[in-house]
């Protein structure tokens, strides 16, 4: 979703004949008119990906199963999906002609449904065969657009199916422009198309307090008709006992998905920070999950507190950072790309250290202060030296980490290199060449 679209016209029901449209027996053509016949053959394709060559983008809207693709005679990109219990054809080609491949007798009256979006107004006839089947035709930037299914959906689910295509496809928004996170932490309460389907969305964070006045908070999503869907978190309950929220937003990770997201952050007891990412898809609200590098484990949410998301979707998050010394950095996030739900570190990119005065390598000191001082030789990688050893007495500073095997660091003089460490899962410390890490600094400044 790329903005929140407003439907501006409602659905208009029309006689075909007394609009002078002339209805035939030939699935709604004109007698004058003659269908044109879909070639063959038929090849399938692995992905809507394969479309791009015919010049339009259409794929299953979100939901949707037994999805499958396939291209007709070179020119006609075709989905074939089911969803609700109903099966589904939907094309698309460049040109005016009649694509749909459907010839039916249809009954005369039509149904014109038209919306006005920000960009532009797009409008689709929707016709009833005999047998009770739904077709739906539109025409949009110069390619045709079809929607088939033998079965005898209603008016609004079939209306409704057609908006949330349209919207999908971005056929209603010439111009996209960023989507801005909509910030709502001082109401605690907004309004969103959270699900793509043109119509907006209440989202509120629902906050409670027991006897010992410690606070759980949730997030509801009341839909249009008036049902309220609430975040369920299962056992995992701990996840709604957010003592401070530091964020609540709705973000886009993906503008070509329809969908946008919910961020709830905050503090839940002494700066253990943790970060709730979740969906709304039209029927749940769906939880994130993260795949966590120190132990391989899945667990939902995303650990530190959230700072932010870019227009490619990427999440940055900061945290406490226990490796050689407690310090605080921040780290980005990514979906894995597989169409699951789940965050993984962008690829390369390790935890980076914030403040501290990093800039500033003479006020590097103090008994707390951000860097260390060795007090025994330290094996390093340095850049573009190779592997070596620091000589007693030199100050360095940990600037960056994966928090498994490798840590960043910087010396005064400006040389940048790395320490290889060990770390069980069990234990605190880590280990440099088998020795524990306070074997080679004067001070290892751990909080907590």
């Amino acid at each position: 979703m790329k903005k929140i679209f407003a439907l501006s016209a409602a659905l208009l029901l029309c006689a075909a004949l007394a609009a002078g449209c002339a209805v035939g027996s030939n699935g709604g053509l004109a007698p004058s008119e003659s269908p044109v016949q879909i070639p063959n053959p038929v090849t399938e394709v692995e992905s809507a990906e394969a479309f791009a060559d015919l010049g339009v983008s259409i794929d299953a809207p979100q939901n949707a199963g037994d999805v499958s693709y396939s291209i007709i005679g070179g020119t006609v990109a075709q989905v074939d999906f089911t969803l609700d219990g109903h099966a589904y054809t939907y094309r698309a080609a460049k040109g005016e002609e009649d694509i749909s491949g459907v010839y039916e007798t249809f009954a005369e009256e039509a149904l014109s449904v038209n919306w006005e979006f920000e960009a532009k107004g797009v409008s689709a006839d929707i016709k009833t065969a005999e047998g009770g089947g739904r077709l739906a035709t539109w025409y949009e930037a110069g390619a045709t657009y079809s929607l088939w299914t033998a079965d005898g959906v209603s008016d609004d689910a079939m209306s409704s199916l057609v908006l949330k295509l349209v919207v999908q496809q971005g056929l209603a928004d010439a111009e996209r422009e960023p989507f801005k996170p909509i910030d709502f932490l001082a109401d605690g309460k907004c309004e969103a198309d959270l699900d793509g389907d043109g119509v907006p969305e209440t989202v509120t964070l629902v906050t409670t307090t027991d006897e010992y006045d410690w606070m759980r908070n949730t997030i509801t999503v009341t839909a249009a008709d008036g049902t309220v869907h609430e975040l369920h978190v299962g056992e995992e309950e701990w996840l709604t006992e957010i003592q401070i929220v530091t964020a609540l937003q709705v973000i886009d990770l993906d503008p070509n998905d329809g969908l946008s997201e919910i961020v709830l952050s905050g503090d839940y007891c002494s700066a253990d920070y943790a970060t709730l990412i979740c969906r709304f898809d039209g029927t749940q609200i769906v939880l994130s999950r993260y795949e966590e590098p120190r132990d391989g484990g899945n667990y939902s949410g995303l650990r530190g507190a959230f700072q932010g998301v870019d227009e490619d979707g990427v999440v940055t998050v900061a945290d406490h950072i226990d490796v050689l010394g407690t310090w605080w950095g921040a780290r980005r996030y990514t979906l894995t790309g597989d169409g699951a739900f789940t965050f993984i570190p962008v690829q390369g990119e390790l935890w980076q250290r914030t403040i501290d005065n990093l800039d500033d390598p003479e006020n590097w000191t103090g008994e707390y202060g951000p860097a260390l001082e060795t007090k025994a030789e330290l094996p390093v990688t340095l850049d573009g030296s190779g592997e070596t050893t620091l000589p007693v007495g030199t100050k360095l500073i940990i600037t960056a980490s994966d928090e498994t095997s490798t840590a960043r660091f910087a010396l005064q003089d400006g040389r940048t290199g790395s320490i290889a460490f060990t770390r069980n899962a069990d234990e605190w410390v880590a280990r440099i060449n088998g020795v524990e890490e306070s074997e080679y600094f004067v001070t290892v400044p751990y909080a907590g």
